[in-house]
């Protein structure tokens, strides 16, 4: 050892057990649960359906299911790959997949008909003329809906939970003195 250099103990370890690294444990967990159960639904309307547009009810509609499969794949990548990335590069991908998740539930939301559970209390004639033939997917496209809106939370509490733990944002309490608005001392 060189003179005048302290030995300091290097900590090389991956996982440093806390608070923080069990709730980014959960979260990752989830997020990939849920991208899985996204991908699922997503691939299965696209797969049924194909790449034609007449054999959707409407445009928006097809077009929301290939942005969600492009935020279904890059969810995967970020999740599985998220040990080796830095947490910028975390947080720049929370924030653009939880404005791709965020779109596709907003667009699912708007363009169809079906909400929560009227799927098995509607009948089919209740739906538009162009929804009827798809009356029988509902509850596959509210719950593609539900997950992309799980997503979305998750992906911006995780943008948050990165900008915190980068510094970006600071939540620190700042004394007034003598009040709320002005100082107690007057100037004479």
């Amino acid at each position: 050892m060189a003179p005048g250099k302290k030995d300091v103990a290097v900590d090389n370890r991956r996982f440093v057990p806390s608070i923080r690294s069990f709730l980014y444990a959960i979260a990752f967990i989830l997020i990939f649960c849920c991208t899985c159960a996204e991908l699922g639904f997503v691939s299965q309307q696209i797969h049924k359906y194909g790449r034609w547009p007449w054999n959707y009810a409407s445009l928006e509609y097809r077009n929301i299911l290939g942005l969600l499969l492009a935020g279904v794949i890059i969810s995967l990548l970020v999740v599985i790959f998220h040990v080796y990335l830095p947490i910028g590069f975390v947080a720049l991908f929370s924030l653009v997949l939880a404005v791709f998740f965020g779109t596709g539930a907003g667009v699912i939301r708007q363009t169809t008909p079906f909400r929560g559970s009227s799927c098995s209390s509607k009948p089919v004639d209740a739906y538009p003329q162009k929804w009827q033939p798809y009356a029988h997917e509902c509850s596959r496209i509210v719950a593609m809906e539900g997950f992309a809106w799980a997503l979305f939370a998750l992906y911006t509490f995780m943008l948050f939970g990165s900008l915190f733990y980068l510094g970006i944002i600071r939540v620190s309490t700042r004394p007034t003195p003598g009040g709320y608005y002005a100082s107690s001392h007057r100037a004479v």
